[in-house]
């Protein structure tokens, strides 16, 4: 029997960036669904053990985990105690991260002591190349060389999105590195035990329409487009109807922006049709979801966008913000607007406000195993070499 290819795969649940911690699930759950005899060992590198159970709960069968902060053994502290003694100025490097692993899968920033010799370096988006202002001087000059150092010829870069990897070509047009795009797919819990109409009322929410726009309170997020249209709404029209916002109520990037959008709120009287619910529960947050008019996404740059995906999976109408990315994911079923003009906004919520709008159909179920098979494709690939 052919030796089960080991994939290993830094991770920790972050509730900060929600989005890579559901991206490495969802890739865990897409590999599940290959045949036995092709899916991978994955070995998880972390340095929370608490991240451990939020993978364990997944029941992929080949896996092990790797505390990138366990104690090293009695051996290897009795050595490196000899070794300072004996050469007191020689700095003791730490032990290099091995298991046996035939190629490492982690984002281009993240650096561990290792001596693997293949490695899939994810980068998810070029944002801080559009939106520079959002990043501190040394994040971006960190940024910057963490991808200078990835454009040799031996060097193997995974993409989310065409978009993203167009960028790559732009920035570095001369760079050798071999180039990878694979679309994630998204798996969802069972949202639809959830009674909607209970959940209103656990949040203490009014019965009426309302548009869902899940994501967290990062300025690039873009929710300040959102409150313009709906406080133009209300002065252009008498429709009764809310919009809903989840997510982490915090930016450490820019973090007077959530104080700044509950102030435009307060100055224009639009407590009615704004509701915060805050960082909820996975099923919950999907349940609003569904049951949403439409679900809106205006943000300003998006690698490939998860909220985007979830709609898609449950056949949901979007109304999003008119990104190429966006565009590589939805194509003609999705309502497109300028997410700098709060009067294409406004026209497309009315529209929906006035109308019944059916909702298209993504034929989702199709596409959650091409994840794990291009992934675990691109894998062999670099394993061969």
């Amino acid at each position: 029997m052919a030796k089960r290819i080991k994939v290993g795969i830094t991770y920790s649940y972050d509730e900060n960036w929600i989005g890579g911690t559901y991206y490495y699930q969802n890739l865990i759950r897409s590999l599940n669904l290959l045949p036995n005899k092709e899916k991978p060992h994955v070995v998880i590198l972390s340095n929370s053990t608490a991240s451990f159970d939020s993978i364990r709960e997944l029941n992929y069968p080949f896996i092990t985990y790797k505390d990138l902060n366990s104690p090293t053994s009695f051996f290897d502290e009795f050595r490196n105690e000899l070794m300072r003694r004996l050469f007191p100025k020689r700095v003791i490097p730490k032990k290099k991260i091995n298991c046996g692993i035939d190629v490492l899968f982690h984002p281009s920033e993240v650096q561990i002591p290792n001596n693997i010799k293949n490695h899939l370096y994810w980068i998810p988006d070029f944002q801080e190349v559009y939106l520079p202002h959002l990043f501190s001087r040394d994040y971006l000059d960190f940024r910057k060389k963490s991808q200078q150092e990835l454009l040799a010829i031996d060097k193997h870069i995974l993409f989310s999105s065409n978009d993203a990897c167009n960028d790559f070509k732009k920035i570095y047009p001369s760079a050798k590195s071999k180039l990878y795009v694979v679309n994630f797919s998204v798996f969802h819990p069972d949202y639809l035990k959830i009674n909607i109409e209970q959940l209103k009322e656990k949040y203490q929410l009014e019965e009426s329409s309302y548009f869902f726009s899940p994501n967290q309170f990062w300025k690039h997020k873009n929710h300040i487009v959102i409150l313009k249209a709906v406080k133009k709404i209300k002065e252009t029209y008498n429709f009764k109807f809310q919009i809903f916002f989840s997510g982490k109520e915090s930016d450490h990037r820019n973090p007077t922006y959530f104080d700044e959008l509950k102030d435009y709120i307060s100055k224009n009287n639009l407590g009615e049709n704004i509701k915060f619910l805050g960082f909820i529960d996975r099923s919950e947050q999907l349940c609003f979801m569904k049951n949403a008019v439409a679900v809106i996404q205006p943000s300003l740059f998006e690698g490939w966008s998860s909220v985007v995906e979830d709609a898609k999976a449950m056949n949901q109408n979007l109304i999003v913000s008119s990104l190429n990315v966006h565009q590589e994911q939805l194509g003609n079923q999705a309502y497109y607007f300028n997410p700098e003009d709060e009067k294409e906004l406004v026209d497309h919520i009315v529209l929906f406000l006035e109308n019944s709008i059916k909702c298209p159909e993504f034929n989702y179920n199709e596409q959650l195993h091409l994840f794990g098979e291009k992934f675990i494709k691109i894998i062999k690939e670099i394993n061969s070499k």
